[in-house]
């Protein structure tokens, strides 16, 4: 059994599109079209993970299509709509290891260079200019902390799951 440590999520499928099996997608990759540069991917439905090939994808402006080897016909496609895709973590190229995945930071506590504790990341946002952490405080409220290297993001600790940012608009 697969756990959810070995996978990582790089899209979602958001419905199926015409009648011989193709979806349209979302891509969470940097570029979109890095999404199709693996070859085995897994669809998550409820909690199993069922594999997949992409045989052939499409991508026109923002409209991302693709289509699944095995997965022909409109019935088939409805059935894995809304799906998370997700590859295996160890079918990531390899990064430095000064480098990491935002997948990695997730959980990370965001304190100030005073060591003031501003909350738990919760998730990354993708503005177009910079990516933005949403980081969940003390009382649930969510703040937005742009993720700019040096400016903002003053040292990402993995070994102790610890960013330390130069950030004072909070809630």
């Amino acid at each position: 059994m697969m756990n959810d440590q070995e996978k990582l999520v790089i899209g979602r499928v958001s419905s199926p599109h015409g009648i011989k099996g193709w979806l349209k997608i979302l891509s969470y990759t940097d570029p979109v079209e890095n999404i199709f540069s693996y070859k085995s991917i897994f669809l998550k439905k409820r909690n199993d993970y069922l594999p997949f090939e992409i045989e052939d994808y499409s991508i026109s402006g923002k409209i991302i299509r693709m289509k699944l080897k095995g997965v022909d016909d409109r019935n088939h496609s409805e059935d894995i709509a809304e799906c998370e895709i997700l590859i295996n973590r160890d079918d990531l190229p390899e990064i430095s290891s000064d480098s990491y995945y935002w997948a990695d930071l997730i959980g990370f506590q965001i304190k100030r260079e005073g060591g003031e504790d501003l909350g738990i990341l919760d998730s990354f946002l993708e503005t177009g200019s910079n990516d933005v952490m949403v980081v969940i405080g003390k009382k649930n409220n969510r703040n937005l902390i742009p993720f700019i290297n040096r400016d903002v993001i003053k040292t990402v600790d993995l070994k102790n799951k610890i960013i330390i940012v130069d950030w004072d608009e909070i809630e």
